[in-house]
């Protein structure tokens, strides 16, 4: 029972987001409400995984909750274990925009020297109401 608590204050977990979750499982409170897949929300856990492309080999599983900074954080922590279980390092990652944040391609690009092959995470053309891009214009000569 320990062990279950103590992921529940893990960074792929509870810690990942401070963002308190709109709903929680009596039965499972580490798992995340979801509407990711464009259907009826439910109770998930996302599977995060690091393959070798050049010989379609899995080198490491984590599971996290399905919320985007988890899936981020994880992809480091999979990175340093698969340094240290292997002594195997990326020169290049695929991956989906859920890592395309400023933050996770920094620390793939100007921290590690791998290269990135995700799209960045695109948040110029807005649906719910916040500002978009577009709603600001710099003026040059005013400086504003």
């Amino acid at each position: 029972m320990r062990e279950y608590l103590d992921t529940l204050d893990n960074a792929a977990f509870g810690a990942a987001t401070e963002v308190p979750p709109k709903f929680s499982s009596h039965a499972d409170p580490a798992s995340q409400w979801t509407g990711a897949q464009k259907c009826p929300a439910f109770f998930a856990y996302a599977d995060n995984y690091l393959i070798n492309t050049d010989h379609a080999a899995i080198l490491d599983v984590e599971a996290t909750r399905a919320v985007r900074q988890a899936e981020t954080g994880v992809a480091r922590t999979m990175i340093d274990r698969t340094l240290a279980r292997f002594g195997l390092y990326p020169g290049a990652l695929v991956a989906d925009t859920a890592r395309g944040s400023a933050e996770m391609l920094g620390w793939l690009v100007y921290e590690h020297g791998i290269e990135r092959y995700i799209s960045v995470f695109n948040k110029s053309k807005r649906r719910d109401g916040c500002f978009e891009k577009a709603d600001f214009i710099y003026d040059h000569d005013a400086d504003t």
